[in-house]
């Protein structure tokens, strides 16, 4: 368990192939801020417990916790610690309005995501697993929490120290960051890793443009001289702007290599995933992986270089040219 000065790295489990995600305690005079949760899970219950002994903190000295995303492995334990805590749960709105979308017990999100996949190429033996793969999740985030909204431009205390609130969205619609400008650290959740690229996928319901608004807004975030990243997934880095510059060069190294893939008699998305990713996935990154090639298709088309017709029922991309 690393620490930077009044920032302690909680590590905790995930069932799924992530295997990690890092939470961020924040100590001050007034108590601990937690920085996003982990799953409603055994296994992240029994790390908190673990985190609170080795580091010495009681649930009732937690005075706020502070999510930046929706996705369970950062939402999911909010409701839970909030009930054992006491304390407000800190978010952006449009998250918590996503995080009801896919996650509430009676949405029709899944078979949203079911239809939408299927008219984009997927078998029905696959379309027919998607929503009890996506209701898979709901155990794992409830119940909700009952959050405050924040948002990008505002100022947050974590610890004794404020944060500049950052909007860095791509990954999710209303992902946030948050930024101490004296000391230039950066608590980045998923909108900048070391070492894998954060998944920047189209969903129904949510940005149409997702890679577009990412890429966007890579380079503001670019400006800012930021010299070190807290992620949630793999080591705290240092190599901020030059991993801004490696997820420009790969996104755009995918898009050419996708509008190669459909020039000429074109293809639908599932072929360029399989093409992308490969055949050989599971339910659960194959999700992840048709949505990311939709991010990239969609944005080649909404930039001109792509057109898409329906052919039997799906939606076929070609080059226009």
């Amino acid at each position: 368990m690393n620490r930077w000065e009044d920032i302690w790295e909680v590590p905790l489990p995930l069932p799924f192939p992530l295997k990690i995600i890092k939470s961020y305690l924040l100590k001050g005079s007034n108590g601990y801020t937690v920085v996003d949760t982990g799953l409603h899970y055994e296994g992240d219950i029994e790390a908190w417990e673990e985190a609170g002994k080795t580091i010495g903190f009681d649930w009732n000295e937690v005075e706020r916790i502070v999510l930046t995303h929706y996705h369970p492995d950062h939402y999911g334990l909010a409701g839970w610690m909030q009930r054992q805590t006491g304390a407000p749960v800190k978010m952006s709105r449009t998250d918590f309005e996503q995080a009801s979308l896919f996650w509430d017990e009676d949405s029709d999100q899944p078979e949203e995501m079911a239809r939408f996949y299927a008219g984009h190429g997927l078998s029905s033996e696959w379309v027919e697993k998607i929503p009890e793969h996506l209701r898979g999740f709901t155990k794992w985030v409830q119940p909700h929490p009952e959050p405050e909204f924040i948002r990008g431009g505002e100022t947050i205390r974590l610890g004794d120290r404020e944060y500049r609130i950052l909007h860095t969205p791509g990954h999710a619609d209303g992902h946030l960051s948050f930024y101490d400008e004296e000391r230039g650290w950066l608590i980045g959740g998923d909108f900048l890793l070391p070492k894998i690229t954060p998944n920047i996928s189209l969903w129904p319901g949510c940005d149409p443009d997702p890679l577009r608004t990412y890429l966007n807004m890579l380079e503001e975030m670019d400006q800012l001289p930021v010299k070190k990243v807290f992620p949630a997934h793999g080591p705290a880095f240092e190599h901020y702007h030059e991993r801004i510059e490696e997820l420009r060069r790969h996104h755009g190294e995918r898009l050419e290599r996708m509008k190669g893939w459909v020039k000429g008699k074109g293809a639908n998305a599932v072929e360029v995933c399989c093409r992308m990713f490969g055949k050989n996935l599971t339910i659960h990154n194959l999700r992840f992986a048709l949505s990311e090639t939709l991010a990239h298709l969609e944005y080649l088309r909404l930039g001109g270089e792509l057109v898409r017709e329906k052919e039997a029922g799906v939606w076929i991309y070609r080059t226009t040219a």
